[in-house]
């Protein structure tokens, strides 16, 4: 669990209704998972006395995220930070400062460098990519959450949030850009006010998505195949999540085979790169200067001819959720067998050495219409009413059906687990019993690396194994 002790930025916000209030600014994966938090100001400036604070918004996806301090007052005398202009970038060998508490400490440390460069990367905390600025200047652990200022004018161009660690690599840290950090802020003072109180989520700000895997475009005898002219560049679809983007159906949707020529009027050539904000980049960059739910227009090449797209662009999804945070992991226990969603942090868990079926999935694995989740038996608690198929860790085989019924996900397992309970207990009491009779049984067809595997149980006595079970290895009911 991250450190509950920080420091951020601190910025002055206007809220929906007009009053002004002071909030802090900092990264995600600082506040990610925790349940008490206190800010404390530079002790070599201010008291040192401890606030209790609060996440009321935050963006795991661009590593952003707003606190709010229960005693106002207690800021009144610190002097907000100026963001720099959203429509902007810094320049290269522009002078920055890096401001932050590296390595612990209580009073702030700064480190100078310059920009070196504006490019699309991948965020460590969400893994996903999306823009950011490389700086020269020292960030290290305890300046994440920190600005990152403008030399010359003070302002804040980014925020610090994580650094290059490899063999042979020095001096390349990482901070979120102003054109992000507005857009984020943009969101958070739009949003409804809400209720004050221990108990109030934070406000959960998405990133926009095209739903699709692209392939680069260079290769002449592609674009000869896809009939592309001498003048046209883009990046081809491979794959897509197939949702519709709403309003126009699935004529406004990415397909496979389409190429993207442009976005959002943004000319984009055979690597996806185009100029976004003085600066060219790849259009992912633009993408998300844009809102989830906003309608974005892509001129697209399809079977030979050029169409313009209203997109509505969407949150990301994957069969496999790329990071979870400030939730519990769900699971749900049938006679002693342990499903659970598959997620990202299972898979870390094996620090590498997970299994290959499972690794497949989390790469290649997508969402179709009959599965958004993977769902798979984590581990079998030991009992008579499970015997004959293992203990413990027994392969982490997927679900693929039960009782003949494609399972979607965790809830629709569930369900379909309580339909046929319901139905037993309906013949019950219709005196209508059968002791070879399907509805008597649980079949489960599961599947590891390729291989079957049918797991039943019995319907008849699994609740009271599902009680003796829960007594036996301690499980809350």
């Amino acid at each position: 669990m991250p450190d509950s002790h920080l420091q951020g930025e601190t910025l002055q916000q206007t809220s929906a209704h007009g009053s002004r209030r002071r909030a802090v600014l900092t990264a995600a994966h600082v506040v990610a998972n925790s349940r008490f938090l206190q800010i404390q100001r530079s002790s070599d400036r201010f008291s040192s006395n401890k606030l209790q604070a609060r996440v009321v918004a935050i963006c795991h996806e661009a590593d952003l995220a707003l606190l709010a301090a229960d005693d106002q007052e207690s800021l009144a005398d610190c002097e907000p930070l100026n963001v720099a202009d959203a429509d902007k970038l810094p320049g290269v060998f522009d002078r920055v400062r890096v401001c932050g508490y590296p390595v612990g400490g209580n009073s702030c440390s700064i480190t100078e460098g310059v920009l070196s460069r504006i490019e699309v990367r991948e965020y460590s905390h969400s893994l996903r990519e999306s823009m950011a600025l490389t700086v020269d200047a020292a960030i290290n652990s305890g300046n994440s959450g920190g600005p990152l200022l403008d030399a010359n004018t003070g302002e804040v161009i980014g925020v610090a949030f994580q650094k290059l660690v490899a063999q042979g690599v020095e001096l390349q840290g990482h901070a979120v850009p102003a054109p992000l950090i507005r857009r984020f802020l943009a969101q958070a003072v739009a949003a409804p006010p809400t209720v004050s109180g221990a108990s109030e989520r934070p406000l959960q700000i998405l990133m926009p998505s095209l739903g699709c895997d692209f392939q680069s475009t260079e290769s002449l005898a592609l674009r000869q195949s896809l009939a592309l002219g001498s003048g046209q560049s883009g990046l081809l679809v491979l794959q897509s999540t197939q949702y519709s983007s709403g309003g126009g159906g699935d004529n406004d949707c990415l397909k496979p085979g389409d190429v993207l020529l442009a976005f959002d009027g943004l000319e984009l050539d055979s690597h996806g790169f185009c100029e976004v904000l003085g600066h060219r980049l790849h259009f992912s960059a633009a993408r998300d200067l844009r809102c989830v739910g906003e309608t974005v227009p892509l001129r697209v090449w399809r079977a030979g001819c050029e169409t313009t797209l209203n997109f509505v662009l969407r949150a990301s999804r994957h069969l496999i959720p790329r990071g979870q945070f400030d939730c519990q992991p769900s699971f749900f226990i049938c006679g002693g067998l342990v499903f659970q969603p598959l997620s990202l942090e299972y898979m870390q868990c094996w620090n590498g050495g997970e299994p290959a079926h499972l690794q497949y999935l989390l790469y290649e694995g997508r969402i179709t219409a009959d599965r958004d989740e993977i769902v798979f038996l984590s581990q079998i608690l030991a009992d008579e009413v499970n015997q004959g198929y293992g203990s413990g860790y027994v392969g982490a085989p997927v679900v693929r059906t039960l009782n003949g019924q494609r399972v979607r996900n965790l809830a629709h397992l569930v369900q379909i687990i309580q339909t046929t309970r319901t139905h037993l207990i309906h013949a019950r009491e219709a005196r209508i019993s059968s002791s070879t009779d399907s509805a008597c049984f649980l079949e489960f067809e599961l599947e590891t690396s390729g291989v079957p595997w049918r797991l039943v149980l019995p319907l008849v006595g699994l609740d009271a194994a599902d009680s003796r079970i829960s007594s036996l290895y301690g499980i809350p009911n």
